[in-house]
């Protein structure tokens, strides 16, 4: 067996690789690409291989390569677990390989990251990219509503939600030099909010029995199943509810010292498009009157009449969360009593 750790870059690769004897087997620096891999693959040679290296921006390609190499074991670490290697004084690119290189050998590795394949990558990358999008639209937006406040001109909340937004900007009463500005930002802006269209109509087109499933339980619409099914992707591979929860960003921080137990804040170290779609699908849930909502209902308001709304409302987003949980596992539809015993 051979233990190689990569250590990636974009413009090189920095590769470690030694055997069980603890051996350096190859030390070399190749060029951040498909090419570059193939050589290390010449040189390592045939036999088993564990290879490990950082999650990151290159994660998708980088993990095809080497999956498709026959004798070889992937293994992906998140780069928060192993922060006494940057931390680490002397730190280099060659530091950091060689470090995963020992770890894999010495069977020391944190948890493998989950690399999503097939559906769940496409969900993934689309709800990204249209995030993307929305985010520098939002940012167009708000730096105009800042020129237009500098001449006495100020914009509802929802003034760009509205359906003739562009012709009441253009009618505006501001200086010549300020309706320029305006005229420039209008088509970047409108042209962000097709694309964002075009992201979203591609994320309603993909269906599986799984974003059926989730589309059963009461709040969760088209985007919310879909951003759901792309970020769990296969259930079973959590522990427990408790396990869904943390990677959901909507478990509380734990102090624990002696016989103390403390539950603090809510942990934020998770995937954070979980956390924002469950809370808008907790508001959603509050206002709803049918009688699938009923339970959910009234356990936000129990918890309300306990610790306030909006400790209520993670609450129910977290309640959201387990349950979408129980139906994937289950596989079966939204039901209160069938799915007490996954959604607790």
């Amino acid at each position: 067996m051979l233990y190689v750790g990569i250590d990636l870059s974009s413009k090189s690769f920095v590769v470690h690789a030694i055997d069980e004897r603890k051996r350096v087997v190859l030390r070399s620096e190749v060029a951040a690409s498909r090419e570059g891999f193939r050589r290390v693959v010449r040189e390592l040679g045939p036999g088993a291989k564990l290879v490990v290296f950082e999650a990151g921006n290159q994660l998708k390609w980088v993990a095809d390569f080497w999956k498709k190499q026959t004798g070889v074991q992937v293994h992906v670490v998140h780069p928060n677990e192993v922060k006494w290697i940057s931390a680490s004084s002397g730190k280099t690119d060659a530091v950091d390989a060689r470090k995963l290189a020992e770890l894999a050998r010495g069977d020391l590795l944190p948890r493998a990251v989950h690399v999503v394949e097939g559906t769940a990558r496409e969900l993934r990358e689309l709800t990204s990219a249209r995030k993307q999008l929305m985010q520098k639209r939002v940012g167009l937006d708000n730096t105009l509503r800042g020129y237009l406040k500098q001449e006495g001109v100020q914009l509802g909340a929802k003034f760009f939600s509205r359906v003739d937004w562009e012709e009441r900007l253009e009618k505006l009463r501001v200086s010549a030099t300020l309706r320029q500005i305006v005229g420039a930002f209008l088509p970047a802006m409108e042209q962000l909010r097709e694309a964002e269209q075009v992201l979203l109509k591609r994320l309603a087109a993909v269906s599986t029995e799984e974003i059926r499933l989730v589309e059963t339980i009461p709040g969760v619409g088209v985007l919310s199943s879909r951003v759901l099914v792309g970020a769990l992707d296969n259930a079973d591979r959590f522990d427990d509810r408790k396990a869904v929860a943390k990677y959901g960003a909507l478990a509380p921080t734990v102090r624990q010292s002696g016989a103390m137990l403390h539950l603090g804040r809510v942990n934020r170290d998770g995937r954070q498009e979980i956390r924002r779609v469950l809370l808008q699908c907790a508001h959603i849930v509050v206002r709803m009157k049918t009688a699938g909502s009923r339970p959910l209902r009234e356990f936000f308001q129990r918890v309300e009449a306990a610790r306030g709304k909006k400790r209520a409302l993670i609450a129910l987003a977290r309640k959201l969360l387990t349950i979408a949980y129980g139906v994937l596992r289950s596989k079966t539809e939204y039901d209160p009593v069938k799915l007490a015993a996954y959604a607790g």
